[in-house]
């Protein structure tokens, strides 16, 4: 277990100890973060927005939340769909596009494992900027030229309003519909960073359009899948670069005969994962879809842990409630 994942979730006495001496930076940083969020001049679009976000620091499901958010809306006939996020430890700078209604524009380098398995899952359009505004001006200028170009057929079928799902972007002060969500998976102190793994308090949950509280709201269900035909028994090394990777125990197969850990969004090396095949006389590499869309040409026999995201439909009509009220 990384340091990281036992101080914040599994910390042992000297943890407990450190995360007391950092209270005074944690006051800091929750103050730097409210005068952010509320002292900012409000910015005002005119697109639909949805925020998919939480309080916690990462792992809590937000990708695959955004993926099934997405399939639904489009199952619904909701086709001009933006999804937004910042391509976190992508080697490209700026605003890039990354698929255009399902059709990939760049390579995974260039957009980041998230941005990737979203574009590669949905049929929206995925783009990564580091600068949300600069995004949402690009896609309300881009989408106000469908609209004239289009207009007498938009006006039409309301589906074809153009809307956006900002990932990880409860901070920003936009005019949006903001979603947070809680993993049943509970940090073990309610402190904010350094102390704790929050960003903002808890009682910030209440401080949002739609709080959505894991196996309750929505349920993830996981399941395996090997992408090669195996007829033998499989035995597997897991490989995985994800946020508290603890939280994949009880979805594993048995025979896991290795267990390999990166930092979250780390890369893969072919020739490492291929020794350690060998080294244990495995069969398969296990991994997540988000490690996966970063190992797609390695040419290695893999079975893949396939997360889906059910919505409750409670949560899905608040949603198109929201989507469908003409007021932004």
């Amino acid at each position: 277990m990384s340091f990281i994942e036992s101080y914040f979730f599994y910390p042992k006495l000297w943890h407990k100890i450190l995360a007391y001496a950092l209270l005074p930076f944690s006051c800091l940083y929750v103050s730097i973060a409210l005068c952010k969020k509320y002292l900012t001049k409000k910015m005002r679009f005119d697109i639909k927005i949805l925020s998919i976000g939480n309080l916690v620091s990462g792992g809590s499901g937000k990708t695959p939340f955004c993926i099934a958010l997405t399939q639904h809306l489009h199952k619904q006939g909701y086709t001009n769909i933006y999804i937004v996020l910042r391509g976190y430890k992508r080697k490209s700078k700026g605003l890039i596009q990354v698929s255009c209604n399902g059709k990939i524009l760049c390579d995974v380098a260039q957009s980041g494992d998230e941005a990737m398995l979203l574009a590669t899952q949905t049929k929206g359009n995925v783009i990564v900027s580091e600068d949300r505004t600069k995004a949402l001006e690009y896609i309300q200028t881009l989408t106000h030229t469908q609209t004239k170009q289009n207009s007498q057929h938009i006006k039409n079928i309301p589906q074809n309003i153009p809307i956006v799902i900002l990932d990880d972007a409860y901070r920003f002060n936009f005019n949006k519909f903001d979603i947070l969500l809680e993993p049943t998976l509970k940090p073990y102190f309610p402190f904010v960073l350094p102390s704790g793994y929050y960003r903002f308090p808890k009682r910030f949950y209440k401080k949002c359009d739609l709080h959505l509280k894991e196996n309750k709201d929505y349920k993830r269900k996981v399941s395996l899948y090997h992408l090669q035909d195996s007829h033998i028994e499989s035995k597997y090394i897991l490989a995985t670069a994800i946020a508290n990777p603890s939280r994949l125990k009880p979805y594993l197969p048995k025979n896991v005969v290795h267990e390999y850990y990166l930092a979250d969004h780390a890369d893969f090396d072919f020739n490492t994962l291929n020794t350690l095949l060998k080294q244990y006389n495995a069969t398969h590499i296990l991994m997540t879809q988000k490690d996966y869309v970063k190992c797609m040409n390695f040419m290695l026999p893999v079975a893949l842990l396939m997360l889906d995201i059910t919505i409750e439909s409670y949560v899905l009509d608040k949603i198109k409630s929201f989507l469908s009220h003409t007021h932004l």
